[in-house]
């Protein structure tokens, strides 16, 4: 469960922007979104925040609720806005979008868009979240600037991951799929990664994160034997429902070279097993370990 918004973006604390007088500065990430209550509009909200003379230099952007009491309506008209306001934004180089938390909504609900339009409008943009995944997509994208891209959600569709296959994004360094439940929307599957795992598609990749996965122990034989472990840096498969029967294929690990930290955190793995992956050769947080529900194991976040 997601419950508290940010307080710390692409290195830099935010603050909420509804007034002129809310700037602070650019060493600041700036958070517009509206109450469920609000008659204002997000867009309305980035109007204020272009009178500003200084908003010229605003470095990162979190979007918040753009809906007020429909929370099917879509991020659509905020895309557009930033698309269309780019060139006043010069110096934007990281956007969350979605920092929605569950009392405002769960996150299986969270209407996305196309984001194609918001990656061609800002190519010297470095990072990109997106929490929620309905509706989401991007085509077949070319971005030489993107080195941080992360997709957070509780079910993601195949149809993502196969465009991201599809796209050129040679200086990626970070790469990060929530990959959800099969009951909240999750038609991704390990085939679908293989693109990915072949190693090479992202060159410059040094973080690779199959996060908050159902069915972890069907992903994790696959993603151990890929040749791109051999040259990242960072295994994320933390948030998911991990247990031993996949999580004892990492063992094979023991001759890894190049992988610093392998994040376990939230799973279902035995005390036993949990010290044998601790003799790994790099560090292996294992910490946040459930305990099974009736041989249920829930996610970190589904619904």
């Amino acid at each position: 469960m997601i419950s508290e918004h940010l307080s710390e973006y692409y290195g830099l604390p935010v603050v909420d922007f509804v007034i002129p007088r809310d700037w602070k500065g650019s060493e600041f990430a700036y958070r517009i979104g509206i109450d469920w209550d609000s008659e204002d509009q997000s867009t309305g909200l980035l109007d204020v925040l272009l009178t500003v003379g200084e908003s010229r230099e605003l470095k990162a952007l979190v979007i918040g609720p753009w809906f007020s009491d429909d929370s099917s309506e879509d991020c659509q008209p905020i895309i557009e806005w930033l698309a269309k306001h780019a060139p006043r934004l010069p110096h934007l180089e990281a956007i969350f979008l979605g920092d929605i938390v569950q009392e405002e909504t769960e996150m299986s609900w969270i209407a996305q868009s196309d984001m194609e339009p918001l990656l061609r409008a800002f190519p010297n943009l470095v990072r990109l979240d997106v929490r929620g995944s309905n509706g989401l997509s991007f085509g077949t994208l070319e971005h030489a600037g993107l080195r941080h891209l992360s997709f957070e959600n509780g079910g993601l569709d195949r149809s993502v991951v196969r465009q991201l296959s599809q796209s050129l994004l040679p200086n990626l360094e970070h790469l990060e799929l929530w990959l959800g439940d099969q009951g909240y929307g999750r038609t991704a599957s390990v085939e679908d990664l293989q693109p990915i795992l072949t190693g090479e598609l992202f060159p410059s990749l040094k973080y690779l994160g199959i996060r908050n996965t159902e069915t972890c122990d069907e992903f994790v034989p696959t993603i151990v034997n890929s040749p791109l472990l051999n040259r990242i840096e960072v295994l994320d498969l933390s948030g998911g429902d991990l247990s031993d029967a996949g999580g004892r294929s990492l063992l094979r690990l023991k001759d890894n070279t190049s992988l610093k930290l392998l994040d376990l955190r939230h799973h279902y793995m035995s005390e036993a097993l949990c010290e044998e992956l601790k003799s790994l050769p790099m560090e292996v947080n294992v910490g946040e370990a459930q305990s099974p529900d009736d041989d249920w194991r829930p996610i970190y976040v589904s619904e």
